[in-house]
């Protein structure tokens, strides 16, 4: 509605004596509200001209221009324009506006009172005030505004609503007083704005105001991130919702606050937006409605009271600003000894530091621990902690571990969600999922308790408790006395017991633990989310005045001649909290990796708490650490007192190395390194996220093995013990925070949660900033583009100076890492988004995660790293991801049942497999995913330059794309290959090969016999693998690590057969439904309609079942490629026409079909022999097979093949097999993806043997191009299963024999990720052959 000029000069003049009157008597304004400045001469409104100058006009309640808060500072008033940000001001004489500054005090008036009007006065001008001259505003002398016209002026309440954006209002009914609008104390997207009764504690009900211009408002909760909503143009939704509004677009959180005439403050509310501007909100039954306009409906009437925003108190585990209380600083990870002497007996701690350290300064409380739980915090003991309190009752569970894998509560798998309510920082119940506690807890609580004794020698120490990780909040209390508490679950979290410890008797330790708090909020993750005290308790007892951290640097100086110098410099801070008087003598020895001492200083160090102290020791000739060559020398820091005498011991391992970022690219040690990684997550298929010693291991040595040179620990710090393995073993690391606010990435704008986001940096740098394995650090993952990462950032820098990654700043380009970030990132780029965006940055590009390995997947892998090799600024990539995250159901643990399940298996908001994205599974089998991973990320690159025949030699080149290593350290080994038999092997030990350099050797290809060979037609293939001559610290001797198969000499066509004229005589057998032709040896049965083989017997045995023979199949459902739709699109009706070709009964079949059109034509030799002609016509390009296939007998279980493997193939991943003779079975053949889908492919097919162990056996030769598979279920059957386990077996294997099967490529995540055009099935026509025999 548009108010008449008429209603709107009545309503001013209203106002203007109502509020005239409260400014004499009171000179208060509302906060926010919005007023005319009035002169009395002609009732003229101050106006600002659009040019910095102040005018007078009549008042326009449409112009923005007039409108003004009046705010108080410091007892005076400023007169601010909301909508232009100026506030009026003085400039000499003159009155103007300038842009808002509250220390400007040319802003500052104070308001008197003269009769009825008001004065202005310069409040730095006393003796001035305000006037009007001609048009202008003007000061003149104070004394002479007393009653001059000229000088007096009203302040008058406007008719649009103001509203001051910091302040807190409650909107009231006016129909219904008792009403408030409010969103059910709830922060959930979608939910309902309704009338509620008042309620001082529901933070639903109250809000925040923002205004946008003259008529636009933006309203929020005080509490929630979430405005009103008005759906846009959905017209389906005629009710206000609430959603989080982007700032500065708005979008459909834009209302108009139309003035009710007759109503001062009354206002009936409107959507801003086209859609539905012509209706308005009433509230009906409590529900607030869209509804028909209509003025004169009360139920559309609101008032908006400023109030008090109420200080609900939050506990800690719902409050952003409390993540920890009395927990220690981080350290980097140490272990004190009494002794240099004791330290260095522990000989296996010292080579390896994870394993058990043998010291009575330490005391591990890992076991069995007293446990109870509830499903909310309202029902957890309050009290347990209290000396006395009986837990016998309780169960029992072992620390470390996760409590849903033990039994309790249910492990839930959410990918971009919160299981939880998205209410931040509070925690409730997800609405749909487990309201009132149903289906899962609502934020369960276990309550831990156990008691141990320490040493006698503790005393008069300090002695701190080690937790290494809870999920996610926790309460300590020892002995009755309250500790401390932490948040942040993959963090370490260390508190001073000193003095809460008893000697000599049972000590009694209480953890409280909340499965959720404001922390899960950062903690939204891909990933099972699990709760509990899930890494390692242990105890340290320390000096009273020690040591407390250490921090070690190295400058290293490479010279041209590539030999290395390293001063180290080792930080140490001092812990005498206690303010102790006295001094120590600190000892820095370092050691080469043979043991030796290099050099040896000592620093005395005293003072107060905090002080520190630096020990430089100098290394000639220094042997770098890299991925390659991890070389790693020991630095010992003994403690001593002021006699000399030791006091505590502790080593670190150091690895001396240089990382840079120069131009685009990433340096170690001065030589470019590519970063050829894998993400990983704790995760345990027993253990869930409680992951072991021995998983941690198998882990890091697979790596390695299988040419994975980085580690991402996506998303989150790991255990303390696997950057000891990374540097071990040699690992690039990626350390990431744990930080990912996925669901609500708003959270990273918000300021109350800066020191959260920090603390979670800070805590992981200073950790592992020892570590040389960590070469980039990592500020989090898809937790929003917001202003905290700024400060994460600056806090990264301040602690330590290796580069720093962020993806989640992508602003206005194709990729990450725009700001608060020394890379550019991207996740799950296409191969077109590879070859225009990985050169020709003025920053490193970092492929953050890519080649999702979701199901049968990791397709086209060579093409990612041809075009990182060949960029001039990507530095490599880590596959998401590592290993699967399928876990045995707990519930059937406790039965000794271990079948693996994932995340649909159990309730909350679930992406279904999405957590089994592995390049292995669970189990941690090796795979053939991995095998392709290992042949992409080779080392050595193989070039076939020439080969003589005549002589049988061949010539190859190897060029040594290490960065670091040289193949002076590995054998070639090599094998000539004949019809799939090796026929020869020899090794030869590798030259001298500099990283970079290339070498050519020419090979004697001894029985290859090559001329013969090619008349011959027999394929000759050459071998190549390169392997380590001697035993590597996570591999034996021999250990290959990279491979390559060239072809000498190609297979020719299958021979001529010709009829045995002595064999029986082939005999056809016609009825309505079948034709049957054969003799003893060989019979063919086909249906008359469809022309399908329905029967092939050999000897008189049947090997097909069901009556399926061959036929064509189109469908293949893998995760990567969702292709549900099963039918093959064949005509009902097919031809079939037997012939006698040269003496020989040829049996002519055809299938029209709308996918694919398939001739077969079947040769049958009376000796038993049948050659099967296959032609396949694509009606498409978008065929997922040009194959056929079959059911075979079951029995035929034993397979031999001739054809690319082991490992199962496709047209874009085979980089990791070869083409040999392999035996398995069909259920070996099966790949162990957690979703059963389309699996167990060879590619190259050139002969398929299947005998049942009686001795009957079936023999299948190739030409042309073939694959297969043979495995117990049809594609279907796979489709729609959840699990193997489902799976029965029948008295069939499917077999497939496919001219072209469509690469798997990568689409199960990401854009234009999915099979390339090269690896589709072609649409042309495809051919094979196929001799079938009796074996």
């Amino acid at each position: 509605m548009k108010m008449t000029t008429n209603c709107k000069h009545c309503l001013m003049l209203l106002v203007l004596l109502v509020c005239g009157v409260l400014g004499v008597q009171a000179q208060k304004f509302k906060p926010g509200a919005l007023y005319h400045l009035v002169s009395a001469v002609k009732g003229l409104a101050v106006s600002e001209n659009g040019k910095g100058g102040l005018v007078l006009s009549k008042i326009n309640e449409d112009n923005a221009g007039q409108h003004f808060t009046v705010n108080e500072l410091s007892g005076s008033w400023r007169f601010i324009n909301p909508f232009t940000n100026k506030a009026i001001r003085t400039e000499g004489n003159a009155v103007e506006e300038g842009a808002n500054n509250g220390s400007d005090e040319a802003q500052l008036w104070k308001v008197e009172t003269d009769g009825k009007y008001l004065i202005l006065v310069p409040t730095n001008r006393p003796q001035m005030a305000a006037a009007i001259q001609g048009t202008k505003i003007v000061l003149i002398e104070r004394a002479k505004a007393v009653g001059n016209k000229t000088a007096h002026f009203s302040v008058v309440e406007a008719a649009h609503s103001g509203f001051d954006a910091d302040l807190t209002y409650r909107i009231r009914s006016v129909q219904y007083p008792d009403s408030v609008l409010g969103n059910g104390d709830s922060g959930e997207n979608n939910a309902h704005i309704v009338g509620e009764k008042a309620d001082k504690g529901n933070r639903g009900q109250y809000w925040n105001i923002k205004m946008l211009d003259l008529d636009r408002r933006v309203v929020g909760n005080a509490f929630y991130t979430q405005n009103f909503d008005d759906g846009g143009s959905n017209a389906s939704i005629d009710y206000l919702l609430q959603w989080p509004a982007q700032d500065g677009v708005w979008n459909n959180a834009q209302f108009k606050f139309e003035p009710v005439d007759g109503h001062v403050g009354t206002y009936i509310i409107r959507s801003a937006g086209q859609a539905k501007s012509s209706k308005m909100y009433a509230l009906k039954n409590g529900q607030l409605k869209l509804t028909t306009y209509n003025a004169k409906d009360k139920e559309a009437w609101f008032t908006f009271e400023q109030v008090e925003k109420p200080k609900i108190k939050s506990p800690y585990w719902e409050d952003e600003t409390i993540f920890a209380e009395n927990k220690e600083a981080g350290v980097a990870t140490y272990l004190p000894y009494n002794s240099e002497k004791e330290m260095l007996a522990d000989a296996a701690y010292y080579k390896t530091p994870w394993t058990q350290p043998q010291t009575d300064r330490y005391l591990s409380l890992n076991g069995t621990w007293k446990f109870h739980f509830v499903p909310e915090p309202s029902q957890r003991p309050l009290d347990f902690w209290k000396e006395g309190y009986d837990v016998s009752a309780w169960d029992n569970i072992p620390v470390p571990s996760n409590w849903e894998m033990q039994g309790y509560d249910k492990p839930l798998y959410c990918n971009v969600e919160y299981p939880h309510a998205n209410t931040p920082p509070f925690i409730k119940a997800r609405p749909g999922y487990n309201d009132g506690g149903k289906n899962y807890g609502i934020d369960p609580v276990g309550s831990y308790v156990r008691t141990f004794k320490v040493p006698s020698n503790w005393d008069g120490r300090r002695t701190f408790i080690h937790f290494g990780g809870i999920y996610s909040a926790a309460f300590v209390w020892l002995n009755g006395q309250y500790v401390g508490y932490t948040q942040g679950s993959n963090n370490v979290a260390e508190f001073d017991i000193t003095k809460y410890l008893k000697k000599g008797i049972d000590n009694r330790l209480a953890v409280q633990v909340f499965r959720w708090s404001d922390g899960s909020y950062l903690e939204c993750q891909d990933m099972f989310r699990m709760s509990g005290i899930f890494r390692e308790v242990y105890l340290y007892n320390t000096p009273q005045m020690a040591v407390r951290d250490h921090y070690v640097t190295s400058d290293v100086h490479i010279d041209a001649n590539q030999v290395a110098d390293a001063t180290v410099n080792v930080q140490l801070t001092l812990d005498n909290r206690d303010n102790l008087r006295g001094k120590k003598i600190i000892v820095a020895k370092i050691f080469n990796p043979k043991g030796e001492k290099i050099q040896e200083n000592r620093v005395e160090m005293s003072g107060a708490d905090g002080s520190q102290a630096n020990i430089k020791l100098c290394v000639p000739n220094a042997e770098l650490w890299s991925a390659e060559l991890p070389t790693l020398y020991t630095l010992r820091i003994i403690q001593q007192d002021e006699q000399g005498n030791d006091e505590m011991a502790f080593s670190t391992k150091v690895g001396l190395r240089k990382v840079e970022v120069k131009g685009s690219l990433l340096y170690v040690n001065e030589k470019r390194v590519f970063l050829k990684g894998v993400n990983r997550h704790d995760t345990s298929p027993k253990n869930g996220r409680a992951v072991t010693v021995d998983e941690m291991l198998r882990d890091v040595t697979l790596m390695k093995q299988n040419n994975i040179n980085t580690i991402r620990t996506s998303h989150y710090p790991n255990d303390a013990r696997m950057y000891a393995m990374y540097d071990y073993y040699g690992l690039y690391t990626v350390d990431e925070a744990d930080l990912e606010d996925h669901a609500n990435q708003s959270i990273s704008d918000r300021k109350s949660w800066i020191p959260a986001f920090t603390d979670r940096i800070d805590r992981m740098i200073l950790r592992d900033r020892n570590h040389p394995s960590v070469v980039i650090w990592s500020l989090g993952n898809e937790a929003g583009a917001g202003e905290n990462f700024k400060y994460c950032y600056e806090v990264a820098k301040k602690l330590d100076s290796r580069p720093v990654h962020y993806e989640g700043t992508r602003i206005s380009k194709p990729y990450g890492g725009e700001r608060y970030s020394d890379f550019y990132s991207k996740m799950y780029p296409g191969m077109a988004w590879m070859r225009q965006n990985t050169s020709n940055l003025d920053k490193p590009m970092f492929i953050c995660e890519y080649a999702h390995a979701m199901g049968n997947a990791v397709g086209n892998l060579d093409q990612y790293w041809n075009s990182i090799e060949s960029s001039n600024a990507t530095i490599g990539g880590c596959i998401w991801d590592w290993v699967d995250q399928s876990i045995f159901d707990p519930q059937l643990m406790k039965q000794g049942i271990y079948r693996l399940t994932t995340g649909y298996d159990y309730p909350g908001p679930h992406q279904g497999n999405f957590c089994c994205n592995g390049i292995i599974n669970s189990l941690r089998q090796e795979s053939a995913k991995l095998a392709e991973v290992k042949a992409a990320h080779q080392y050595v690159k193989f070039r076939l330059n020439k080969v003589d025949k005549a002589k049988n030699t061949a010539t190859i080149t190897l060029k040594n794309d290490y960065a670091f290593q040289n193949l002076k350290d590995f054998n070639l080994r090599y094998e000539i290959v004949k019809n799939g038999y090796i026929v020869s092997t020899k090794s030869v030990k590798l030259p001298s090969v500099l990283p970079g350099d290339s070498t050519s050797l020419t090979l004697k290809l001894a029985k290859a016999d090559l001329v013969n060979a090619e008349i011959a037609g027999i394929e000759v293939l050459l071998n190549l693998r390169v392997a380590f001559r001697n035993t590597q610290l996570y591999a034996s001797a021999g250990h290959v690590a990279a491979m390559k198969q060239y072809t000498l000499s190609e297979r020719g066509a299958l021979p001529e057969v010709k009829a045995d004229t002595k064999a029986p005589e082939m005999l056809q057998t016609l009825s309505l439904d079948q034709t049957i032709i054969g003799n003893e040896r060989v019979q063919l049965t086909f249906d008359n309609e469809t022309a399908r083989l329905t029967s092939l017997s050999l000897g008189g045995r049947n090997i097909l079942a069901n009556q399926a023979g061959f036929e064509y199949s189109n469908h293949r459902w893998i995760e990567n490629d969702r292709f549900g739709y099963t039918a093959n699109g064949l005509e009902g009706k097919g031809t079939l026409k037997v012939e006698n070709v040269a003496g020989n009964t040829v049996v002519k079949t055809t299938r029209k079909g709308s996918l694919c059109d398939t001739e077969i034509n079947y040769t049958l030799y009376p000796q038993g022999i049948v050659d099967m002609d296959v032609r396949f016509t694509p009606h498409t390009g978008d065929l997922r097979r040009a194959g056929l296939v079959c059911l075979l007998d079951s029995a035929l279980s034993h397979v031999d093949y001739f054809a690319l493997g082991p490992w199962e193939n496709a047209c874009d991943r085979r980089d990791g097999v070869i083409a040999g003779r392999y035996t398995t079975t069909p259920a070996a053949m099966i790949e162990p993806n957690m979703k059963p889908q389309s699996t167990g492919n060879r590619e190259e097919l050139r002969e398929l043997t299947l005998t049942d162990g009686k001795g009957f056996g079936v023999k299948m030769e190739m030409q042309g191009r073939v694959n297969f598979s043979l495995i117990p279920y049809t594609d279907e059957e796979l489709m729609n299963a959840n699990h193997y386990w489902e799976l029965q077996p029948q008295a069939h294997n499917v077999l497939h024999l496919d001219a072209w099967m469509r690469g798997i490529g990568n689409a199960s995540c990401g854009q234009d990720v999915g099979t390339l055009p090269m690896f589709c099935v072609p649409n042309h026509v495809l051919t094979y052959k196929v001799r079938i025999s009796k074996h």
